[in-house]
């Protein structure tokens, strides 16, 4: 059963990283297929000091590349990277005895990563249409 009074609070959102190369500069007409590798590491941080509160990290790490639908794979039009931090905090007064638990369960950290992940994707999606691609197949959610 969820405890409402230990849920975490989505405090911040960050771009880290983010970087493209793009091969080919018009590319809005044509069939573009989108790679993505996703990785995603998960991390509670306790205080040194007992009085303050916990954090819970998700970082998101997405590779990727474009290419012509149909050709082969090692011919990227595009290369990109992007590194993304959300940052999550527990309630005043929540211990890590209660949250370890929680944190540790695959429930929890689904909730976790299913509000940044969206922030992630929207934020790469947005960059890659900047410089030209047509991004309406890239997928936006886990």
């Amino acid at each position: 059963m969820d405890a409402p009074h230990l849920r975490p609070r989505l405090t911040s959102f960050r771009v880290l990283a983010f970087h493209v190369t793009n091969h080919a500069p018009d590319m809005a007409s044509d069939q573009i297929g989108f790679e993505l590798t996703p990785s995603i590491e998960l991390a509670l941080g306790v205080p040194i000091p007992p009085n303050e509160v916990l954090d819970g990290m998700v970082r998101i790490s997405i590779k990727g590349h474009t290419t012509h639908e149909g050709t082969a794979p090692n011919q990227p039009l595009a290369e990109f990277s992007a590194v993304y931090e959300a940052r999550y905090t527990y309630p005043l007064g929540s211990t890590e005895a209660e949250i370890s638990p929680r944190f540790e369960s695959e429930t929890h950290q689904y909730m976790l990563v299913a509000q940044a992940f969206p922030l992630a994707s929207s934020h790469c999606r947005r960059e890659l249409a900047m410089m030209g691609f047509a991004v309406g197949g890239m997928p936006l959610g886990l």
